[in-house]
């Protein structure tokens, strides 16, 4: 197999340097997102070879996101694909969410912030 054939998740063989062991917790949208996932797959609305599927159809975009953003990416993916909600009722509930508890837009995160100026470092790098 070659490289163009791996899926993002694919990593096997590859140096990855060293594995960070500390356990640095859970944020409280991290927690609420694993919770949600809990529920979600309990219910049998879903199951984690589906949300594997689509944590690896995020093609290149995985490499550049932390584990919850892959896991809450791949559950928003795949809850409309089975019509739990559509993209504009998902838009206003989090618009809705936004405004009660001030909650900057998730691009204007400082992890986000963060990502994309790495991504622009290596970009002028290469």
């Amino acid at each position: 197999m070659n490289d163009s054939e791996k899926l993002p998740s694919d990593i096997g063989g590859e140096h990855a340097g060293p594995v960070d062991t500390h356990d640095h917790g859970m944020r409280h949208w991290e927690r609420q997102a694993n919770a949600f996932r809990s529920v979600v797959q309990m219910t049998k609305l879903t199951c984690t070879d589906e949300l594997r599927r689509a944590a690896e159809e995020l093609g290149s975009r995985y490499k550049d996101m932390h584990y919850f953003e892959i896991t809450t990416s791949a559950m928003r993916a795949v809850l409309l694909e089975k019509g739990a909600f559509t993209e504009p009722e998902l838009q206003a509930k989090m618009a809705e969410i936004r405004a009660r508890f001030d909650v900057p837009d998730e691009m204007e995160s400082p992890v986000k912030k963060a990502a994309a100026k790495n991504a622009a470092v290596k970009a002028v790098a290469k």
